[in-house]
Order: structure tokens, then C-alpha cells, then sequence
């Protein structure tokens, strides 16, 4: 083969690798949109538009000293159906027998979460999102 051959093959590999580094770049910048959520909401599971199994657990994760009220698709969860793990300030809820719910229907479900301070000056606040179980 020729010189000029070579030179070839190399610009072409070169601008290949350049082409794949920034789309690759730019598709991961735009599948990576990250949500806000509103203070003082710590964390929460299932995310918004999250795709679940039926099995899974419901997390709402605020800063001690904050209590919770949960409505899961316009039914208020009764605070006796939910774990709290005072020391991180925790809620955990999971459908199951003598619950609300036995279990998640496949499909869309619209989540309402609202917050106060237990003692102190008051934070109300409320968040919504959704997700879908399968």
C-alpha cells in the first residue's frame, strides 16, 4: 500500500472515534436529566416516571423531625400501614394484607406526599409525581 493510503485510514479512524465520543457525549447529557426535589424532601422511591415490578416498596425519606401524610392514587394512607424509622426520618410503605392496598395494579399510579415539622415553626410542603408498575 501507498503512504497516502495510510494517512487515509488513519484521518478516517480518527474522525470516527471523534464522531462516537460526542454523540455518545451528547446522548448521555440528555438522557441524564436530573430532577429537583423540593426542600426539605430528602429522597424518594420509586422516582418519578419509574417503571416497577408490583413488589416494590414505597420510600419517602425526610429530615428527622418532619411527619408525613401519603396518598397513594387519591386514597390517604393510614399512618398505621407505614414504617417510620425515627432515626433517619424514614417512611416505608408496601401493600400486603389487612392494608390499603394487597397489592400494586399494573399501570400508572399518582403519588401525593405533604410534610410538616412535628415541633418547631411549621414547613408544610407537597410533592406529586408518578409511576408505573408492571
Amino acid at each position: 500500500m501507498k503512504k497516502n493510503t495510510y494517512i487515509l485510514i488513519i484521518l478516517s479512524l480518527t474522525l470516527l472515534l471523534t464522531l462516537t465520543i460526542y454523540l455518545g457525549i451528547s446522548f448521555f447529557q440528555e438522557n441524564n436529566k436530573e430532577f429537583t426535589l423540593p426542600s426539605p424532601l430528602e429522597n424518594i422511591y420509586p422516582l418519578p416516571n419509574d417503571q416497577v415490578p408490583q413488589q416494590i416498596s414505597l420510600e419517602v425519606d425526610l429530615p428527622v423531625g418532619y411527619e408525613l401524610t401519603l396518598v397513594i392514587d387519591n386514597y390517604i394512607i393510614p399512618v398505621s400501614e407505614m414504617q417510620f424509622v425515627e432515626a433517619t426520618g424514614v417512611y416505608i410503605w408496601k401493600p400486603g394484607l389487612n392494608k390499603s392496598f394487597e397489592s400494586w395494579q399494573p399501570g400508572k399510579h399518582t403519588i401525593k406526599i405533604s410534610w410538616d415539622t412535628i415541633t418547631g415553626l411549621p414547613d408544610y410542603g407537597e410533592y406529586i409525581w408518578e409511576f408505573t408498575s408492571y
